[in-house]
């Protein structure tokens, strides 16, 4: 009788195992064109591809990279939005030769939905400004206080026509920066002379005064060839204080508060 019994096997109740250490987050699944993004930031930081530069043909970036065509075409057109390539018609797709261009459309996606007003980027600019006026009369080479001389001059032939003024008190500014040697908030100011750009090109329609204008470009001009730091900031302020006047009142996107707001430029906001 017992061979016809049915026995039956007893599972034992499976025991959790305590780990007494933070083991951290849960480890997420990343896409395959997640890490080609990524690829390719490490390929662009160890200068593999260049700013301007041609990329290899689709079909060979995807052998190289080991990914299937489909998969790099996911992760191009990310970093197309991105800025970061550009595709140009029968040609390829090249690297921006800007890192301006990189984030450009993002940043303004952004500053759109956030709610700002053109005095928040004057202020802004202000501020980074002053800054690399004073890195420039530290950092300044002989062939800036060349380039910043000869822009001046063009500056001062440029009387009366707005057209003209604007584009070589653009690379004055262009000049202060190049001086200054910093990478980053170079980057920072491209992307916000960009979106300045219409702005500024409205105030120099105001201007009626060239040679107040000129002479304070001078006088940081001045300062920087010194090498005089702090005047050099000093010399800044007061040009931004005299553009701010030529600001006109409309034209903010955020709150009432901004809109309310006139620029002041005070000494402590910016850092001196």
């Amino acid at each position: 009788m017992f061979d016809k019994m049915q026995v039956q096997k007893v599972e034992e109740p499976t025991k959790t195992i305590a780990i007494p250490v933070d083991l951290g987050p849960q480890i997420a699944r990343v896409a395959i064109s997640d890490e080609v993004i990524a690829r390719f930031k490490d390929l662009i930081a160890r200068r593999v591809f260049v700013p301007g530069g041609k990329l290899p043909p689709e079909r060979d970036l995807a052998a190289a990279l080991a990914v299937s065509r489909p998969t790099l075409r996911q992760a191009l057109r990310a970093l197309q939005i991105l800025g970061v390539i550009r595709s140009r018609q029968g040609s390829g797709s090249y690297l921006a030769e800007s890192a301006a261009d990189i984030l450009r459309e993002p940043l303004e996606f952004a500053l759109a939905m956030k709610g700002i007003a053109e005095t928040d980027l004057f202020e802004t600019r202000c501020t980074l400004e002053v800054k690399l006026a004073s890195l420039a009369a530290i950092r300044r080479k002989e062939e800036d206080i060349a380039e910043m001389r000869n822009t001046l001059a063009r500056m001062r032939e440029s009387f009366g026509n707005p057209d003209s003024w604007c584009v070589h008190e653009i690379h004055f500014h262009s000049c202060i920066l190049n001086a200054a040697r910093n990478a980053v908030m170079s980057t920072v100011m491209e992307m916000l002379s960009f979106m300045l750009l219409e702005s500024r090109r409205e105030t120099v329609r105001l201007l009626t005064d060239y040679g107040s204008s000129y002479a304070a470009h001078e006088k940081v001009f001045i300062e920087i060839e010194k090498q005089d730091s702090e005047a050099a900031g000093l010399a800044m302020v007061e040009h931004f204080r005299m553009m701010e006047g030529r600001l006109p009142r409309r034209g903010t996107h955020g709150s009432s508060q901004s809109r309310n707001r006139r620029n002041k430029l005070p000494r402590e906001e910016v850092g001196l």
